[in-house]
This record gives C-alpha cells, sequence and structure tokens, in this order.
C-alpha cells in the first residue's frame, strides 16, 4: 500500500510487515516519526498467499502473531517468514526506498537490505547495550513467546524475565505483578517486546513504575527518523 504526506513527495520509506499489507493499525504511529517530506510504501511477508500455505507452529520454534486482510489473526514461525520477509524488502529497495523499517520485533538476524534498514530488535539491543542495562523485564502479550524471548536474550548476553500481560488492562492485578516481577528480579528496566503498542498505552505503562520503559517499536521509529 502507498501513502503519502499530500504535495510534499520526496523520501520513499519502506515498512516491512509479517502479515498482509496494509496494516494501518502499524503504519499509522510511524508518520509522527517522519518528517513532511516522506512517502511510506508497505509489503508484507503474506502478501498473496492464503492460510492454506502457512505451516502449523511447532515445538520450540519462535511463534509471531500477525493478521490477515481479513482481519483475522495467526500465528506465523520466524523461520517461515524469514525468506518472504526478505523478498519483500528487496521488493521495497526495487521501488526506490531511502530506508526501511521492520514491523516487528522478531529477531531476523538474517534479514538484511543494502539500505538502512531498521529491525525493533536490533536497535532495542544497541541500545540497552550502550546504556549497560543487564537485567531486563520483558513483557510479551503472547504466552507462546515466553520461551523463545527469553532464550534470544540470554543468548546476547542479558539476563531476562519475560511474562505475558496485556497492556490494554493495566488494572490493580496487573500493576501488583508488575511490582512482585521487579522487587523479585532486581529488574533495571522494563522491555516490551513487541511493535503495535499504542503510544498511549505505553505512557501509562511508564506512570506505573520509576524504572525506565523500552518499547521496541517506538526505538526503531526514532532510529529511523534519526537518519532522515
Amino acid at each position: 500500500m502507498f501513502q503519502t504526506h499530500q504535495n510534499m513527495p520526496d523520501k520513499l520509506i519502506g515498512a516491512l510487515t509479517i502479515g498482509q499489507s496494509p496494516r494501518p493499525d502499524l503504519v499509522e504511529p510511524l508518520w509522527q516519526y517522519l518528517p513532511i517530506d516522506c512517502q511510506v510504501e508497505e509489503a508484507g511477508a503474506l502478501d498473496g498467499l492464503s492460510t492454506s500455505f502457512i505451516p502449523p507452529i511447532t515445538d520450540g520454534a519462535y511463534p509471531l502473531t500477525t493478521r490477515l486482510h481479513d482481519g483475522s489473526a495467526v500465528m506465523v514461525e520466524e523461520s517461515f517468514l524469514l525468506p518472504r520477509l526478505q523478498q519483500a524488502l528487496e521488493h521495497l529497495e526495487a521501488k526506490g526506498v531511502v530506508a526501511s523499517i521492520l514491523l516487528c520485533a522478531g529477531t531476523f538476524a538474517g534479514l538484511q537490505g543494502t539500505r538502512p534498514f531498521f529491525k525493533p530488535f536490533a536497535v532495542g539491543y544497541n541500545l540497552l547495550q550502550e546504556l549497560g542495562l543487564k537485567s531486563l523485564g520483558l513483557i510479551t502479550p503472547v504466552k507462546e513467546q515466553v520461551a523463545p524471548i527469553r532464550h534470544r536474550w540470554q543468548a546476547v548476553g542479558f539476563e531476562p524475565t519475560v511474562w505475558t500481560a496485556d497492556l490494554s488492562r493495566q488494572d490493580k492485578q496487573f500493576k501488583q505483578q508488575l511490582a512482585v516481577q521487579i522487587e523479585r528480579n532486581g529488574l533495571e528496566c522494563i522491555v516490551l517486546d513487541y511493535v503495535g503498542h499504542p503510544a498511549q498505552t505505553v505512557t501509562l505503562l511508564q506512570q506505573h513504575t520509576t524504572l525506565p520503559v523500552f518499547d521496541l517499536g517506538q526505538l526503531a521509529m526514532t532510529a529511523l527518523a534519526g537518519t532522515l
């Protein structure tokens, strides 16, 4: 899908999603970070693919959740998405994008472009290393992701505590769980290992703790904007 700030076309930015494009819920927040002279071109890893071609999740895999054209949610393995994302990124670069962003917090270590490309996990990893933060509290909305998220952050030298929570319901139980995790594990920061949380939801979370809160999606968007 193609969007633009009216009457001021200039820089073309690629928005890469793991589901099917368009994803206005993911792309809309990106606009607040972009200069006015930008356009956005979307590409999805599952574009043109029916659900019958999406393989079931296997044990030990890293499952990622996304949406299809009809709004239905699907869970897809990272390994299945990787080659399709590479093709989608190459498609965006062939369109002439000056930079691209992955709108997913998956690792996708082998996914690379020939132009500036921002992956939320990589951006977050680099920032946390620079800040010297090791003990991370990682919140994910999907219970199937707890183990693989813990493993990947451990693999790059961090001390992760991972739990599932619904950030759209930051009630008394949510706040109690947050406080317990912080105290029990000596957490130094909270990391939202997900792309798509509304900004107001992240702001509300920050009000419930004195620890810094890092949203991987927001970090990648900020990093992208810094190059434009």
